[in-house]
């Protein structure tokens, strides 16, 4: 079975996915890292909206690349990938999708903390415009809040995360535990009981 989770940007979704593959024995994959990995994006202290389309390509064949994997996994989906890359309708049917819930104010507060997603306004000269600089982790936060409706519908289950890290992982570990597939039963079957 594969376990997606959903979620607005700082959600947890890659920290407490993480954490709650390693305690359940589980493969891991975060679409936002193997995709700056595979577009050679990390190390960059500015983000260029020509990457944007690249990067929600990136992620949807990454994504594929994971559920044609035999095994069950836990997957941090990109915040872009379930509304932006047109997967709304596709990820309840390839797994269990979890939506990470997580209040704004703390999910901007962690965004200001990040300095590796920051966008640039450049010139014509191909230099940064003094004072064009925007923390795009922040905004993403603000921009895909307007999404919560399409990931509460898409969700099979939910969890909060707006108390500590640990108390995330327990839930997460707890509900994919509660819903693995018992010993004999498909994945579809599963499905269907919970949709």
């Amino acid at each position: 079975m594969k376990y997606i989770l959903v979620g607005i940007p700082n959600a947890g979704k890659s920290t407490l996915g993480a954490q709650a593959a390693k305690t359940l024995k589980l493969p891991f994959y975060d679409t936002d890292t193997l995709s700056a990995e595979k577009m050679k994006l990390q190390g960059l202290n500015f983000f260029s909206m020509s990457y944007a389309n690249r990067l929600i390509e990136m992620q949807e064949k990454i994504l594929l690349e994971i559920i044609q994997k035999d095994e069950s996994s836990i997957i941090a989906t990109g915040a872009i990938l379930p509304v932006d890359g047109g997967l709304d309708d596709i990820l309840p049917k390839i797994g269990i999708v979890i939506h990470i819930k997580r209040n704004i104010e703390f999910a901007c507060a962690s965004a200001l903390d990040k300095k590796g997603m920051i966008m640039i306004q450049i010139g014509e000269n191909g230099k940064p415009l003094p004072e064009t600089e925007i923390n795009m982790s922040e905004k993403a936060v603000e921009a895909y809040a307007t999404d919560l409706p399409v990931l509460e519908k898409i969700s099979h289950f939910a969890i909060e995360n707006n108390d500590d890290i640990e108390s995330g992982v327990e839930k997460l570990a707890a509900l994919i535990t509660r819903t693995a597939p018992t010993t004999g039963s498909s994945d579809y079957t599963l499905l269907r009981r919970l949709k």
